[in-house]
């Protein structure tokens, strides 16, 4: 419980949550807002000069999201180190619109790997699962730049299990567990979207992955406006190596474009997820032919020799009977 003094410091936020209520089937909505208060603890964490990150306490007004007295990561990308100098208000639509992708980004690959997780949990030697956390828009009305996505703040060792360089060169781990499965998540998107979309970023404590890239191969693909990148697509294929989780979850080897340009009919799921998707019936009633209405009774239809024969049928002239 936090005295009357703690809740007249730090600065009132407003918070949303993207939410995807048909799941990949839309581009997700802004849920309801929460109103609530937090305090710095740490300004700046980690390296980097055109995002900042920093990590906040929550006073109030975020349950159940993030209760009282936790913390949370606040991200923030530089419009400026994006875009450049600009007049206020366009950095301001610009911080926006930034935030909101980074938002997409990120629940997006969270979708997918709810899909991948469920499959993965069927296979009882592949052990834990790995989860991509979801970010949330935050808007601080106080602050010069007032987007900002929030997050779950990870305990633990922070590593980088994917990244792509200065030069566009992809660089994944393969040191670890994690590493191995984030590589077996990477192919596992691949096959799924047909070659279309890929995860280039990832970090990560332990299975929590946060901090996610996304690189597209044909634009707008998944209602994203980032810009496609068909090149790393190429530097994947080539540099990946199957692994043993590769191996658990059947996925096919990359090593032929074919594999990516004509996929093979998908073979049956073991995630009630994908068999949803491939429009699986779970109706239990048994389908029913559809019969005609008992109301209506039709007439036996008449042979066409019977109906040439009414046609021609001689008429009976009655005889005049004169006087």
């Amino acid at each position: 419980m936090f005295l009357r003094e703690d809740q007249e410091v730090g600065e009132e936020i407003e918070m949303s949550p993207l939410l995807f209520t048909k799941g990949l089937a839309d581009s997700g909505i802004w849920g309801s807002k929460f109103f609530g208060r937090i305090m710095m603890e740490e300004a700046h964490i980690g390296e980097g000069c055109s995002h900042k990150a920093c990590r906040v306490k929550v006073i109030y007004g975020l349950e159940p999201v993030f209760e009282s007295g936790t913390t949370c990561y606040i991200k923030v990308k530089s419009p400026i180190a994006y875009y450049g100098a600009k007049e206020e208000s366009n950095l301001v639509e610009r911080n926006l619109a930034i935030t909101q992708q980074e938002c997409r980004i990120q629940n997006i690959a969270r979708e997918y790997c709810k899909i991948f997780a469920a499959e993965c949990r069927v296979i009882g030697t592949f052990g834990e699962a790995l989860e991509v956390i979801p970010v949330h828009l935050m808007y601080r009305p106080a602050n010069s730049i007032p987007y900002a996505t929030v997050e779950s703040d990870l305990k633990g060792v922070y590593l980088s299990y994917c990244l792509m360089d200065a030069t566009g060169r992809l660089v994944m781990r393969t040191g670890s567990e994690a590493a191995l499965k984030c590589c077996a998540l990477q192919h596992w998107i691949l096959q799924w979207t047909n070659g279309n979309l890929l995860l280039t970023r990832m970090e990560g404590v332990d299975f929590k992955i946060t901090n996610v890239g996304i690189s597209i191969k044909s634009k707008g693909y998944q209602s994203l406006t980032i810009t496609e990148n068909p090149n790393v697509f190429e530097q994947f294929v080539s540099q990946h190596q199957c692994n043993s989780y590769c191996g658990l979850l059947s996925l096919r080897s990359l090593k032929t474009q074919d594999s990516l340009q004509t996929p093979a009919k998908p073979k049956g799921s073991r995630s009630p997820l994908l068999h949803r998707k491939m429009g699986g019936s779970s109706s239990p009633q048994p389908s029913r032919k559809a019969t005609g209405s008992p109301r209506l009774i039709r007439k036996p239809a008449q042979p066409e020799d019977s109906k040439a024969t009414a046609k021609h049928k001689a008429v009976d002239v009655p005889n005049v009977v004169r006087s």
